[in-house]
This record gives C-alpha cells, sequence and structure tokens, in this order.
C-alpha cells in the first residue's frame, strides 16, 4: 500500500500543475471603468442626438471639460474652440451659457453640421448622468442630446 499513495500523489500534483498552469493561459477580465467626475475631466463627444460621430482622422477631437475654478467651460466644437460658464442648480442640473466661439470656417458640410448640432445639444442641456466613463446631457424633456466619453487628452 505505501508504494501506491506516492503514485497517486505524484499523479494528482501532476494533474493539478496542469490545471494550473492552464489557468495561467486565461487572460484576465479587462478592469471595470470606474466612476468619474464631471468636473475636471476631459469628455470626448462620441454621439449627438442618438448618432455616433464619424471618426475622422487627422481631426482633433470634440470635447469639452468643466473647470471647478470660475465654473467655466471650454473646448473644442470640432471647427472652432468654444469656451463660457456653467451652473448646476441642484442634483444633476446642469445649465451652459453663454458660450462663446471662435469663427472659423469649417472644412466639409458634414463638420458644419457636427459643430452645430454639438452646441446646440449644449444650449439645451438642462441635466446630466454619468455611468461608468460615459456622460449622457439631457434636455428638459429628458431626451439625451449629447454622448460623451471620458479620455486622457491627447
Amino acid at each position: 500500500m505505501t508504494r501506491s499513495v506516492p503514485q497517486y500523489l505524484g499523479a494528482l500534483i501532476s494533474v493539478l500543475l496542469s490545471l494550473a498552469a492552464g489557468c495561467a493561459l486565461v487572460p484576465s477580465p479587462e478592469p471595470l471603468p470606474i466612476a468619474v467626475d464631471l468636473v475636471e475631466t476631459h469628455w470626448r463627444l462620441t454621439e449627438i442626438d442618438g448618432k455616433p460621430l464619424p471618426a475622422e482622422r487627422g481631426s482633433r477631437e470634440a470635447h469639452i471639460l468643466l473647470s471647478r475654478e470660475g465654473a467655466r467651460v471650454t473646448g473644442f466644437a470640432g471647427c472652432n474652440t468654444l469656451s463660457g460658464s456653467y451652473t448646476r442648480p441642484s442634483g444633476d442640473g446642469l445649465h451652459f451659457g453663454p458660450l462663446a466661439m471662435t469663427r472659423m470656417a469649417c472644412l466639409s458640410p458634414a463638420a458644419s453640421a457636427m459643430e452645430a448640432g454639438f452646441v446646440k445639444g449644449l444650449n439645451q442641456v438642462a441635466w446630466y448622468h454619468i455611468a461608468g466613463t460615459t456622460l449622457e446631457l439631457r434636455d428638459r424633456g429628458g431626451e439625451p442630446r449629447i454622448r460623451m466619453e471620458a479620455v486622457t487628452p491627447r
């Protein structure tokens, strides 16, 4: 009987080592996104009125940044820079304005339309919701106008 015990343990150890080696090959899951704050976060535009933005190589990303100091918003609307103020009346309430923009011409009608939709959406924001790294800006009727993603600025 003493001879079968070491053989049994050897086989058991061999199986356990094989299982452990196999587990090491399984990739670990991606970490869940952490919640981010509305203020002092670089928010990249991803969607306007339910329509995803087409990726245009070589163009600057439309984005906003809400600064705590002075309750200021700055960003890039697609063709022009923007700046202005924001207020957070209560809870998840949010209002922008007045917004000022540079007056550069857009290089394409699509870029011009995207910028106009972005600025119009910002002017209609009444409240916001953050889920993970996604910011959703909604109008007074509760309709989502703009979706943005928290990113590290380029």
